[in-house]
């Protein structure tokens, strides 16, 4: 029999349901037979599937991911020009190995944030740090903190340090120039380190001209599209759809 003390201590340890699975191993006749070593395993297993479970939740409330309840299981394919083995694929999360980024681009509603944050959910799956954040929000953050005396390494660093980093709504607002060194900065401290998914209502194709045309716009384009991963999300307004089938 399992005494209090070690229960006691087996509950500090703060893995939920260690102590009562410890207990049951210990007294329950079916496993009686077990040897030890076989009861240890038991006990283990369960302990690291647990801590698995807890540093899954931890990532999921630190990546403040916009739709939470997105995952790549619910996808919606029909009449789109996604293809299911690639999003699968990117579900593996051996993007981020590569340090490869993933741009969504397509009209409002078409579902880039939806399937950005699924994809997001599968990283933190697989125990990788994730950030979501909206282009102008970020932006904005930084203002705030240089304002309040912040250099602006450190503001780099809250978003560099993720091996993820979902950029939505990228672009939706032309960068000043002070905002155009900020993203070569980013972008250049992400480069071959890290993943970044860029959520667009413009092609790529036009994002040079969108951030200016200049020096600054070159080297952010050079540091993203020659290893990008570029999907087309259609023209259907998944929030539409989404809508008539609630109905």
């Amino acid at each position: 029999m399992v005494d209090a003390e070690t229960k006691r201590k087996a509950r500090e340890l703060g893995v939920a349901g260690l102590a009562e699975i410890i207990e049951s191993v210990s007294e329950d006749p079916s496993y009686a037979a077990l040897t030890f070593d076989e009861k240890m395993k038991i006990v283990i297993d369960h302990a690291h599937a647990e801590m698995g479970r807890k540093q899954v939740e931890s990532l999921l409330k630190s990546a403040k991911l916009r739709f939470p309840q997105a995952d790549i299981s619910n996808i919606v394919y029909e009449n789109r020009p996604l293809s299911r083995d690639l999003v699968n694929q990117l579900g593996t999360t051996q993007f981020v190995a590569s340090a490869t980024d993933v741009i969504l681009e397509g009209f409002t509603g078409t579902g880039k944030s939806h399937l950005a944050c699924a994809l997001g959910k599968q990283a933190c799956k697989h125990g990788i740090r994730t950030m979501y954040v909206r282009m102008p929000d970020m932006l904005a953050y930084r203002e705030e903190r240089m304002r309040a005396g912040w250099a602006e390494k450190k503001v780099l660093r809250k978003f560099a340090s993720c091996k993820i980093l979902i950029l939505d709504e990228w672009l939706i607002d032309k960068p000043t120039t002070e905002q155009m060194h900020f993203l070569l900065e980013l972008t250049e401290l992400r480069y071959d380190n890290s993943s970044t998914i860029y959520c667009s209502q413009y092609s790529h194709k036009d994002w040079h001209r969108r951030m200016g045309a200049g020096a600054h716009a070159e080297s952010v384009m050079d540091r993203i599209v020659h290893n990008a991963v570029v999907i087309e999300m259609g023209e259907v307004n998944m929030r539409e759809l989404t809508a008539k089938r609630a109905i």
